[in-house]
C-alpha cells in the first residue's frame, strides 16, 4: 500500500521553507467564494499571493491557475503547511489530473536554470495533489535523483543528499510496485541500488527492466546499456553474497566466496578487506585479522573502525605500542571531524 505523501515526515522542509519568504497571504476574493464551484469552505483561509501580484491583484484580481502555482508553492515547500487541507481541497474543485502535467512543466523549467528548490516544490505539490499517480510519483523519485546528482562531492550538502538518495530510492520502489509494467522506473531503481551498493537488488530490478521492454525496445541504446550492466555486475553480487554469509554467521563458506578476490581488481575495493578482516577475527586468525585491517587503512587511511580494531587485536597480542598507537590515531580523527563539523 502507498504511503499518503502529505502524512509522511517532511524530511526536506529545512532546506525548502526559504522559498515562502516571497509569499504573503490574502482573503480569498468574494468573486471565487460565489462563483459556480463551492468555495464556501475557503471563506476563513488566507491565499498565498506573491509580492510582485499584489498590483495585479488589487486591479484586476489572479487566475485560478496562478492561484493554484502559488499554492504549489507553499505546500509543496512545506507538506504540512497550516493550511495544506483547503488548499487541496480549492485545488481538486477547479482542476483535474492535468494539473500534475502543468506542475511538472514548471519544475522542468526550474530544473533547467538550477533553481532546484523551486523545482522540487512543484514536484512535491504534484504529490500532494495526486500522490497515487505515476507521473507525480516518478517526477517526484526523478527530481530527488537529479538534485543529489548536482549536489554529490558537496561535503556541506552530505545530509541532504543522503534524504534526497533515501526519498528517491523509495518512491522508485513505489512506482515498480504499483506500476511494475513502467519500465523506466525499474531503469532507475536498479541505478538507485547501486549507488547505494546493493547489487543484487539491483540486478533483479534491471532484470525487470528489460522483461518489461518491448522486442523493438529491446534495442534501444537504454536497453544495450542495461545489458552491459548486468554483465558487469556477475562479480559485484558474488561479493555481496559472500558478505550476506558473514553477515549470517556462515564464515567458512562467506571466505571461501571473497578471497579469491583478494587476486583480482577487487583488492583495491577496501570494503572486501575489512569483511575479510572481521571474519578472521571472529574465527581467533589474528595475524590474517591484523594484516586485513592494515590493508583497509592502506586504501582508506581515515577509517577509524579499523584503527579500533587494530588497537584491539595488538592490545591482545600484548603489543601496547601499536595498541596505543591506533587508539591514539582513531581518537584524533573522530576530534578533528567533530571540530569541522561545528
Amino acid at each position: 500500500m502507498l504511503p499518503v505523501f502529505r502524512n509522511r515526515e517532511d524530511r526536506l522542509l529545512p532546506w525548502l521553507e526559504t522559498q515562502l519568504s516571497d509569499m504573503l497571504f490574502t482573503e480569498v476574493p468574494a468573486e471565487y467564494l460565489a462563483g459556480e464551484a463551492d468555495l464556501s469552505f475557503m471563506e476563513k483561509v488566507p491565499l498565498p499571493v506573491r509580492k510582485e501580484e499584489l498590483y495585479t491583484l488589487s486591479e484586476s484580481g489572479l487566475t485560478a491557475l496562478s492561484i493554484a502555482d502559488n499554492i504549489a508553492v507553499v505546500i509543496g515547500s512545506n507538506t504540512h503547511f497550516k493550511y495544506a487541507e483547503p488548499y487541496l481541497r480549492f485545488l481538486n474543485k477547479l482542476f483535474d489530473r492535468r494539473l500534475i502535467d502543468v506542475f511538472a512543466g514548471k519544475s522542468g523549467e526550474a530544473f533547467k536554470i538550477g533553481d532546484y528548490k523551486k523545482a522540487m516544490a512543484y514536484v512535491r505539490a504534484g504529490m500532494m495533489f495526486r500522490d497515487d499517480d505515476l507521473k507525480a510519483m516518478f517526477s517526484y523519485a526523478c527530481g530527488c535523483r537529479y538534485w543529489y546528482l548536482q549536489l554529490e562531492g558537496s561535503e556541506e550538502d552530505t545530509e541532504l543528499i543522503s534524504i534526497l538518495k533515501a526519498e528517491a530510492s523509495e518512491y522508485f520502489e513505489h512506482v515498480t510496485s504499483a506500476f511494475p509494467e513502467y519500465a523506466p522506473g525499474w531503469y532507475f531503481l536498479g541505478y538507485a541500488y547501486v549507488n547505494a551498493g546493493q547489487y543484487l537488488k539491483a540486478r533483479i530490478a534491471w532484470q525487470h527492466y528489460m522483461g518489461a521492454l518491448s522486442e523493438e525496445e529491446k534495442g534501444s541504446e537504454e536497453a544495450k546499456e542495461i545489458e552491459g550492466r548486468l554483465a558487469e555486475l556477475e562479480h559485484p553480487v558474488n561479493i555481496e553474497k559472500g558478505v550476506g554469509l558473514l553477515s549470517a554467521g556462515r564464515l567458512q563458506e562467506g571466505l571461501s566466496v571473497l578471497e579469491p578476490y583478494v587476486q583480482t581488481e577487487y583488492a583495491k575495493w577496501w570494503p572486501l578487506h575489512f569483511h575479510l578482516a572481521g571474519a578472521y577475527r571472529e574465527l581467533g586468525h589474528s595475524e590474517e585479522a591484523i594484516e586485513g585491517y592494515l590493508n583497509v587503512l592502506k586504501l582508506s587511511p581515515s577509517n577509524t573502525d579499523a584503527m579500533d580494531a587494530l588497537s584491539e587485536l595488538y592490545l591482545l597480542a600484548g603489543d601496547d605500542e601499536k595498541s596505543l598507537k591506533y587508539a591514539n590515531k582513531a581518537a584524533l580523527i573522530r576530534k578533528q571531524s567533530k571540530e569541522e563539523d561545528k
